[in-house]
């Protein structure tokens, strides 16, 4: 697996709410790799540690989980997930109301499982332009899916950072699960909103298609601070084997 990654704290942040995982995992004699990419949630206190409880927790327990492609396997371990960060909220005053977003990849070499709860967001892309292989939980959304808003309206819509779903709000939270095969010739992106409300998807795919992983990353975080950096940044890019950048 060809994988480069990076979080970036953005120029106007004091702080880094993002946190990120790349990593592998043997189970049930399988090798699987994992990506995530988590977002503390901007106005609530400590998102950064809320991001951060949910990567430990999967770092530390995804192993128990019997079925990475089954949804009410992945349902009931991203409820566990939900729980210790209401845990560490309810046990610390200092940490009430801390929540975080997260998109969660899971492959082998056939399939790719993604988990997604919030507005980070994972891309394929490939020869044929850039698909979003998720689904925002937001406000913004939520009113283009009821056809109020238009997808010119919702770019510089006033509460585009409103999300509607994420870890850590409430006692329980559904989970939406995909699976999709995996093609030799995909590449796959994995960011928090820092990154694609800053850079468009036309820009990204460009990026992407022309440079290998290290460098697209790389060229991914420096666009976005350079138009405006508004937000904290983090990006995973990965593939199946080194490719050469498409000319």
């Amino acid at each position: 697996m060809n994988c480069a990654y990076s979080t970036n704290i953005g120029a106007k942040r004091k702080i880094n709410q993002d946190a990120c995982l790349a990593a592998s995992i043997n189970h049930n004699g399988r090798e699987y790799f994992v990506f995530a990419a988590a977002d503390g949630l901007g106005g609530h206190r400590s998102g950064e540690v809320a991001s951060q409880v949910a990567i430990n927790y999967i770092i530390d327990h995804l192993y128990e989980v019997d079925d990475y492609f089954n949804y009410s396997d992945m349902d009931h371990f991203l409820n566990k997930v939900n729980s210790e960060i209401v845990r560490n909220s309810l046990h610390n005053p200092d940490l009430s109301g801390m929540a975080t977003t997260l998109t969660l990849c899971i492959l082998d070499t056939q399939k790719l499982s993604i988990s997604q709860i919030g507005d980070s967001r994972a891309y394929k892309i490939n020869k044929e332009g850039i698909t979003r292989l998720t689904k925002d939980h937001s406000l913004v959304q939520m009113l283009l899916d009821e056809g109020r808003l238009s997808a010119d309206e919702s770019v510089n819509h006033p509460q585009r950072n409103v999300i509607t779903r994420a870890l850590g709000t409430d006692s329980r939270v559904k989970i939406d699960l995909y699976d999709y095969d995996l093609d030799p010739d995909d590449t796959y992106l994995v960011c928090t909103d820092g990154l694609y409300s800053m850079v468009n998807e036309t820009k990204i795919c460009e990026i992407v298609q022309n440079n290998p992983p290290v460098e697209a990353v790389k060229e991914l975080i420096n666009l976005a601070n350079e138009n405006g950096g508004n937000d904290n940044i983090t990006v995973l890019i990965f593939n199946e084997c080194d490719k050469e950048a498409v000319t």
